[in-house]
């Protein structure tokens, strides 16, 4: 019943949803695009009829070649160019009087925007979006042009891959002169039981009319269902000010509260008039829900003891890029979701709204980032972080504090005033002495100012003060457990530690007060010598565990390798061992993967010699069982069962416990033999799950597996096919075989991938090799209903067809 009311809810939202009440247009399509300097472009009457045509979000550099030379090693090795986009629009004598504005969500970077030739500003950090009053240029009698021009030619602006172009939404409100502003609305729910909620919205509202009137709002509460709970009108007459912020309260009887297992979701519909003639709705979508934090128990959610468990979160897609898509977001999401994963840490910069919608709607906590150092890299070096943190929490807050997603906000990650390092351009060395406590109590101060409704932190890195100890060799130190946390750890009000969890028990027993966040861990792959970082603290009182990372993302590498791979899912969006040791860890669900360490020395010294720094190294391991007669392998399964027992042939290879408190990981040595290797997983003596690996045989055949086979002619929906190679009997065969793809119909291919780590195959293209016989594609639609025909194939098997409908 939860599942078809919600349905109800966003159908009724989607159609409601104007953020400004006349016309509210997604801005997407149909954009002209080219590449590197175009003289003249901001003119209306520029020819680009050559150019390409391309729908945003649209990423220039995710399709470029690979360059270890004039690329870095934090972008992937992608290319860093400029480029320009135009588009041109017109409106209708209905229009006449109103105003009209453009709001890009993201354009990665140093974008300009001109209309009809008029420049109408400089947006410096492409993380954060920028709206812009187009009225005074704007024609009704003819054409209208857009043109916006970005650079990203600056390097290191970024420690990972950013993307670059129009890579989020782009938005046309048509507004009359009385309105809701841009992010105008503030919802808080102070008071929140079972049996009542009140519920605070303050809008703000601006008279642009140039005249003095009666302005009344309006607002009706609906609930999930798409029922109205509570209403309430307020009028005030404006006079000398241009703008006015009404506070209105609610109380709403029995609430459908918002948690992660019932992400319920209301919204309020303000209606404004002005000397009563309708001017136009705005709509606020929101969750009732309370949030507390105590030192003994953590995270509460709506009274109840909540561990906020899961992944770091980059903003690139993988193979797509840095493309914003909802989709995109939606299929990553799930698959933590399937996991057990209940929260994400986004990392380190502002994300797309269609994220935050996500988590919102699936019920996924959020810690939301607004910066990885205080410096100016986000500038290109042009502004001092001093000169603009202001204006970019402001941005940042104000966008995103209406989603209930939101449980924390985060000024910061690792920054280097915790060390007393500091950066000459814009920073003194008195600046450094403070550890960086002084800048954080400002920037604390600041967003309690425009949310008093959330807790602030700071992810620190290393967590203890001592500035004759390198961070990476703490291990060693007897001494470094006395050393105290630094003085950031005292400023803010949950304490998050990257990597050093070990140290929450210590301070949790000498500072009380203290609230603790694991914000970043690593898992060391290194078998029979790894920590797992969820078990070095007690959860009792700890708020929540991310580790590094979520997913795959581009760029943070080292050449040959392209990405961070280090995550629970790779660059083929298939779970990797480490994604199955936290499924053991955080899943209630039976667990149980069978794994082969990688036998072949070769292939085990290349990986070896690649993660030389053995702190952050892990060796590949198999999900097959093809392997040499007489090889001598190391079997693992990965389960939260209490015993496994290993089958080879129908012969048994004895039972094994886990051990309580120790990794979720069980380990055989096995002298192969071809056939079928079954392990069993059971729970106080009973058989709860099994898992299975098959000798294949020859590859006869391509398979090709949607995540879903109906798709919308949105020109921005997705869907993930995995690639694989199968015999006769449908087994997976590990051959490495380059697939041919072609697309009829209308979609394109967004993007290819695979599970090799070194492959130097472009992110875009037509074909891409299958390793240990599987690989990833991905289609993105475009506007026009039809059918797709996606066709695969290779030397010597049988090619595969896909067909697929889009529709309206």
């Amino acid at each position: 019943m939860k599942k078809i009311c919600l349905f109800v809810f966003l159908c009724v939202f989607s159609m409601l949803h104007t953020v400004y009440g006349q016309s509210t247009q997604l801005f997407n399509a149909d954009w002209k695009f080219a590449l590197h300097e175009q003289e003249g472009a901001e003119a209306p009457d520029f020819n680009d009829q050559n150019w390409e045509t391309v729908s945003v979000p649209h990423d220039a550099s995710i399709k470029g070649k690979f360059d270890r030379k004039t690329s870095t090693a934090a972008n992937g090795y992608l290319p860093f160019q400029q480029g320009w986009y135009r588009k041109s629009f017109s409106l209708s004598e209905q229009d006449k009087g109103k105003k009209v504005f453009i709001n890009f969500e993201g354009v990665y970077r140093d974008s300009k925007v001109w209309i009809n030739g008029e420049l109408l500003g400089r947006n410096l950090n492409g993380y954060l979006g920028f709206e812009y009053d187009l009225t005074p240029y704007i024609h009704l009698d003819k054409e209208n042009v857009i043109a916006v021009h970005y650079d990203n030619r600056k390097k290191r602006t970024s420690r990972w891959y950013t993307g670059e172009g129009i890579y989020r939404d782009v938005w046309l409100h048509i507004v009359n002169p009385v309105h809701v502003v841009n992010q105008g609305t503030y919802v808080t729910t102070p008071f929140v039981t079972q049996e009542r909620a009140k519920i605070i919205l303050e809008t703000e509202i601006a008279n642009a009319s140039g005249t003095e009137g009666e302005i009344t709002l309006e607002t009706q509460i609906y609930n999930p269902s798409g029922a109205v709970v509570a209403s309430k009108t307020s009028v005030v007459y404006l006079q000398f000010f241009k703008t006015h912020t009404f506070q209105q309260d609610f109380q709403v009887q029995n609430p459908e509260l918002w948690d992660t297992e019932t992400p319920n979701l209301y919204y309020a519909k303000s209606t404004i008039r002005c000397n009563g003639e309708l001017q136009g709705d705005y709509n606020t979508r929101f969750g009732i829900r309370d949030i507390a934090f105590a030192p003994d128990r953590g995270l509460l959610l709506n009274g109840n003891k909540v561990f906020a468990q899961g992944g770091n979160f980059h903003h690139d897609l993988g193979c797509l890029g840095a493309v914003a898509l909802k989709e995109g977001y939606r299929h990553r999401l799930q698959l933590l979701k399937d996991m057990g994963c209940n929260s994400i840490r986004l990392s380190h910069n502002p994300h797309a709204r269609v994220l935050l919608e996500l988590c919102d709607e699936m019920g996924i906590l959020v810690i939301s980032e607004s910066y990885d150092k205080w410096t100016s890299q986000y500038y290109g070096g042009e502004v001092a972080f001093r000169e603009v943190w202001k204006t970019d929490i402001a941005r940042f807050i104000k966008r995103d504090r209406n989603h209930p997603s939101v449980y924390l906000w985060s000024v910061g990650n690792e920054v280097s005033k915790q060390r007393k390092m500091f950066d000459k351009k814009f920073e003194t060395e008195a600046d450094g002495a403070y550890q960086g406590a002084d800048v954080l109590k400002e920037l604390v101060a600041y967003v309690h100012e425009l949310d008093p409704s959330r807790k602030v932190t700071a992810a620190l890195f290393p967590g203890r003060k001592d500035d004759n100890l390198e961070w990476n060799n703490w291990d060693n130190h007897d001494d470094f457990m006395k050393t105290l946390p630094p003085a950031m750890a005292f400023n803010m009000d949950v304490v998050s530690w990257n990597y050093t969890g070990n140290f929450f028990d210590i301070d949790h027993k000498k500072y009380p007060q203290m609230l603790f966040i694991a914000s970043e861990t690593a898992t060391n792959l290194d078998f029979g010598n790894r920590k797992i970082s969820m078990l070095e603290f007690d959860k009792s009182y700890v708020v929540g565990h991310y580790y590094w990372a979520a997913s795959s993302y581009l760029g943070e590498s080292v050449w040959p390798n392209k990405s961070w791979e280090r995550s629970f899912y790779g660059m083929d969006e298939k779970m990797t061992p480490i994604g199955h040791i936290y499924q053991a860890l955080y899943s209630d669900q039976p667990k149980l993967k069978l794994l082969v360490k990688e036998p072949d020395t070769v292939k085990y010294k290349a990986w070896e010699n690649h993660y030389d720094n053995k702190r952050w190294s892990w060796f590949p391991v198999l999900n097959h069982w093809n392997f040499n007669t007489e090889a001598l392998l190391e079997v693992q399964t990965i389960t939260n069962c209490d015993e496994v027992e290993l089958w080879l042939n129908g012969t048994s290879l004895g039972n094994k416990t886990l051990i309580e408190g120790e990794e979720p990981v069980l380990y055989w040595n096995v002298n192969y033999k071809a056939g079928e290797l079954v392990a069993i997983g059971k729970k106080h003596s009973k058989i709860v799950v099994r898992d299975t690996l098959v000798t294949a045989s020859k590859s006869t055949r391509i398979k090709l597996s949607p995540n879903k086979t109906k798709l919308n002619a949105d020109g921005a929906d997705l869907v993930y096919i995995q690639v694989s190679l199968r015999d006769n009997t449908g087994h997976i065969v590990p051959e490495n075989q380059l697939i041919q793809f072609s697309v009829k119909g209308p979609a394109r291919i967004a993007g290819v991938a695979n599970s090799d780590i070194f492959s130097d195959e472009s992110w875009q293209g037509n074909s891409r090799s299958t390793t240990n016989g599987t690989c990833l594609v991905v289609l993105r639609t475009t506007t026009d209903v039809g059918t797709i025909e996606l066709s695969a194939k290779t030397k010597g098997i049988k090619s595969a067809k896909l067909v697929l409908d889009v529709v309206k």
